[in-house]
C-alpha cells in the first residue's frame, strides 16, 4: 500500500497545476473554470480515501459541493493540503535546464518554475547547454528553436544520439506558428511544443505532466516490479558513474553479490506466493539497513547486487553482516502465523581502478560461492581465510582441448575434478561416489551423454546432483530432450570461461 501511495502522490504535481490554472480563469470565465475545478475535485473525492488519504477526499468533496461564492476558499484549502503532501513525498527537487537566448524568457521561466519547487538552470546557447549536460543530470529541458549558435532542431538530434540524454524529456519553444516545424520537432524527439508568447499556467502544467510520465516510464524500465528495487540496467548505469567518481576522487568502492539461502525450500514448503513475499520482505529489510548512498538491485531470481561507494572491503563486510544479522532476528510471518527464518550468503569485493562491472561481479560471485560452501548465512570478503570443503565435480568429456580448458579453469578455482573420456566409465564413478555437480558432453565413446544422464538419475548416488550438458548441437529438440531427462543447464560450444563459471556457481548455490 505504501508504494501505491507514493505513486498516487507523485501524480499530484499535474493536478495541482491544473487546479491553479483553473483558479486563474475564475476571474474572467467563471462558469467554465468552475466546471473544471469541480470535475478535478470529483476525481480526487473518489480516489483519496481509497489510497489512504481521507483528508483529500474530504476537502475534494467540500470543493466539489461548495456554492459558487465559497468555491475559491474551498479550492485554496484543497490545493494547500495537496501541496503539503506532494512536497513531503518529494525526495528531491526535479532539475530543469532552460536553453533560450532571450533574457526575458530565461528570467520568467526561472521565476515561475522555481516557485513551483523545481531546481532551474538557464543558459543562452546550445554549446553552453551541451557543456552543462556533460557534467550534470537534468530531469527535463525547455529548448528554444532559435539559438545564436545552433538550430534547435539540430540540438534535438544531438540530444537523441547521445545515450546520456536520449530519453531526456524536451519541451520546445518557438515563435513560429508552423505545422511543418512542429511535426519535424516531434519527429526528432520533442515531447511537447509551445508557441510564443507563452501561457505560463499551461507550460507549468505540461512540465508537471511530462515529469510524471517520465518517472513512470523510468520506473517501468529500470525497476523490478516484484521487489520495487532497481534492476540490472539501473545497477549497470549506477556502477559506471560510481566507478568513475571513485577513480576521480581516489575513494574505495565495493560491490557485493547476495543470494537468499535455501530459497527453493521456501517455495516448495510454503508456495511461490510466499516465496515472492519473502523476496519483497528481504529486499525491504536489507535496503533499510544500508546507507542511503548504497545501491541495491535485484540481479535475478533470488540474487541481489549491492554497490557500496566510499567503502573499503572490511567496511562493506561489516555493513552487510549487520543487515544479515538484522534479517536473522526478524523472521517472515505468514498469514497463517508461521515464522520463516530467512538468511542470505554474500561476497563483497573492493573494486580495482578501471575494473569492468562483469569482472568485479565475477569476483564477488566467487566469494558468494565460498560463503555458500562455508555453511551459508555469512558474508565473505576477498582477504578472508576460511576452511572450505573442496567441491567435487564429475566431468565426462572426450575432446582433449575442451577437457583441458575446463580442467584448468576449475582447478584454478579450487574445485576437485574426476575426469573421464568415456561415458560408461563416468557412470561407474557416479555409482560409487557422490558429486556436487556433473558436466556431461553429449557425444562420447562408450555411452552418449543423454544415456549417461538418464542412468545417472536412475542408477547412481547422484540422482539429485546438478548436471550441465555440453554440446556443439544447439537444436531445440536436443535441448528439450536433455532437460526432460533431468539436465539442469545446457552450455553450447564454444563457450567462455566466465559463462561456464557463472553457470556452475549458480547451480552450486
Amino acid at each position: 500500500m505504501e508504494e501505491f501511495q507514493k505513486v498516487y502522490l507523485q501524480k499530484m504535481g499535474s493536478r495541482i497545476e491544473a487546479f491553479l490554472a483553473a483558479e486563474k480563469g475564475l476571474s474572467h470565465n467563471f462558469d467554465e473554470s468552475a466546471i473544471s475545478i469541480r470535475r478535478l475535485a470529483h476525481s480526487l473525492r473518489g480516489s483519496g480515501a481509497t489510497y489512504g488519504f481521507p483528508k483529500i477526499s474530504e476537502l475534494a468533496a467540500a470543493t466539489e459541493d461548495a456554492p459558487d461564492e465559497l468555491l475559491p476558499e474551498a479550492l485554496d484549502q484543497l490545493v494547500g493540503h495537496l501541496r503539503s503532501l506532494y512536497e513531503e513525498n518529494r525526495s528531491e527537487r526535479e532539475r530543469i535546464l532552460v536553453v533560450d537566448d532571450s533574457d526575458e524568457i530565461r528570467l520568467m521561466l526561472g521565476v515561475i518554475l522555481d516557485k513551483q519547487g523545481y531546481d532551474v538552470s538557464t543558459v543562452e546557447t546550445a554549446q553552453a547547454g551541451i557543456d552543462l549536460l556533460a557534467t550534470e543530470v537534468f530531469d527535463l529541458m525547455i529548448l528554444d528553436l532559435v539559438l545564436p549558435d545552433m538550430d534547435g532542431r539540430n540540438f534535438l538530434i544531438k540530444l537523441r544520439e547521445d545515450h546520456r540524454t536520449a530519453t531526456l524529456p524536451v519541451l520546445v519553444l518557438s515563435a513560429k506558428n508552423s505545422p511543418q516545424i512542429k511535426a519535424e520537432c516531434f519527429a526528432l524527439g520533442a515531447d511537447d511544443y509551445f508557441e510564443k508568447p507563452l501561457d505560463p499556467a499551461l507550460l507549468t502544467t505540461r512540465v508537471a505532466v511530462t515529469l510524471q510520465r517520465s518517472r513512470s516510464l523510468e520506473k517501468q524500465t529500470r525497476y523490478d516490479h516484484l521487489t520495487n528495487l532497481p534492476n540490472r540496467a539501473a545497477f549497470t548505469e549506477n556502477y559506471a558513474s560510481q566507478s568513475k567518481l571513485s577513480f576521480r576522487e581516489d575513494t574505495p568502492l565495493c560491490v557485493a553479490m547476495l543470494d537468499i539461502d535455501t530459497f527453493k525450500r521456501i517455495n516448495d514448503d510454503y508456495g511461490h506466493i510466499t516465496g515472492d513475499k519473502a523476496l519483497r520482505y528481504i529486499s525491504k529489510l536489507v535496503k533499510q539497513q544500508l546507507r542511503e548512498s548504497d545501491f541495491i538491485a535485484r540481479w535475478g531470481g533470488e540474487e541481489f547486487a549491492v554497490l557500496l561507494p566510499a567503502t573499503r572491503e572490511d567496511e562493506g563486510k561489516t555493513a552487510l553482516s549487520k543487515a544479515l544479522h538484522f534479517l536473522n532476528q526478524h523472521p517472515l510471518i505468514t498469514e497463517k502465523g508461521e515464522n520463516i527464518s530467512l538468511s542470505f550468503s554474500g561476497g563483497v569485493y573492493q573494486v580495482k581502478k578501471g575494473e569492468a562491472l562483469n569482472e568485479a561481479l565475477s569476483q564477488a560471485d566467487a566469494l558468494l560461492y565460498q560463503a555458500k560452501a562455508a555453511g551459508r548465512n555469512t558474508i565473505m570478503a576477498y582477504h578472508d581465510e576460511v576452511e572450505v570443503r573442496s567441491t567435487k565435480i564429475l566431468l565426462a568429456e572426450d575432446d582433449d582441448l575442451t577437457s583441458e580448458f575446463i580442467l584448468h579453469r576449475l582447478r584454478k578455482d579450487g574445485f576437485e575434478i574426476d575426469h573421464f573420456d568415456r561415458g560408461d566409465v563416468a557412470l561407474e564413478a557416479a555409482r560409487e561416489k557422490k558429486y556436487d555437480l556433473a558436466i556431461f558432453d553429449v557425444k562420447m565413446p562408450g555411452m552418449e551423454g543423454f544415456e549417461l544422464l538418464q542412468r545417472t538419475r536412475a542408477q547412481s548416488m547422484n540422482k539429485s546432483t546438478p548436471v550441465i550438458m555440453l554440446t556443439s548441437m544447439g537444436s531445440e529438440q536436443d535441448i528439450s530432450r536433455g532437460l526432460k531427462l533431468g539436465a539442469n543447464d545446457y552450455v553450447l560450444k564454444p563457450f567462455s570461461p566466465m559463462e561456464l563459471m557463472a553457470r556452475i556457481r549458480r547451480l552450486l548455490k
